[in-house]
């Protein structure tokens, strides 16, 4: 079971969404290869790690290929999102908390 006083820091939260999404360890969402390298951070959110794929040399992070990917708000804001709609609380409910 999942913690969701973790999943409110942002550190924290990717901690908790790596291992979900890679259980076997990284590997490229563009072709597959196990053979990565991590070069850096976001810019925008310093928890999200990047990496860089040996075989097919593309960048890709923690939530490239996801439904979360290209989109600007925090992982944290997105889990809370969700929690949330699991209660089955209103968008408008949602939206105040």
């Amino acid at each position: 079971m999942i913690n969701l006083q973790n999943l409110l820091d942002d550190v924290k939260c990717y901690e908790t969404v790596r291992p979900l999404r890679w259980p076997d360890g990284v590997c490229c969402p563009h072709c597959g290869a196990a053979e990565v390298t991590k070069p850096g951070r976001d810019t925008t959110q310093p928890a999200r790690r990047k990496y860089r794929c040996a075989g097919c040399h593309r960048y890709f992070d923690d939530l490239t290929g996801t439904v979360l990917a290209g989109h600007h708000p925090p992982l944290r804001v997105w889990i809370l999102c969700l929690y949330f709609m699991g209660l089955n609380l209103s968008n408008a409910q949602i939206a105040q908390e």
